[in-house]
């Protein structure tokens, strides 16, 4: 939910926010300029960071089991994983990506990575995956 926070914050700090952060120079650009590129680019990624939230929520209890638990665990996991290790062969090929803010967002982004991970593997299939709903069926 942090990064939610940060990305719908950035919609009213402005252009310094998203440089801060690493955004791509047409998004700051957006920023400066008031076009719609910037704002909603930082409400999608906001979105799709809370989704990412209430899947994680969801695989801990805290809120009912949404749909596709495993899948979408899995998936944001190796999103995650790959946003982290994708910095080894950036910085190789461009040695100026290597910043602090930069190691610190692939380490985040590992930590988290690992998180669904182990969120996949202790999160139960759900009983109509494994066949349970069809077999009272019967």
């Amino acid at each position: 939910m942090v990064g939610v926070a940060i990305h719908l914050a950035a919609i009213v700090l402005g252009p310094d926010w998203y440089a801060f952060f690493g955004a791509p120079r047409p998004v700051v650009v957006s920023a400066r300029e008031g076009t719609w590129l910037a704002p909603v680019s930082a409400a999608v990624i906001a979105f799709l960071m809370g989704l990412c939230s209430a899947y994680a929520c969801s695989a801990i209890g805290l809120i009912r089991r949404l749909p596709l638990l495993r899948t979408a665990l899995a998936g944001i996991a190796v999103i995650c994983l790959v946003r982290a290790l994708i910095l080894v062969p950036l910085a190789i090929h461009d040695p100026a990506l290597l910043t602090m803010f930069e190691i610190v967002a692939a380490i985040v982004w590992g930590i988290a990575g690992i998180g669904f991970a182990a969120g996949f593997l202790v999160a139960r299939p759900s009983r109509t995956a494994l066949g349970v709903a069809r077999l009272k069926a019967l």
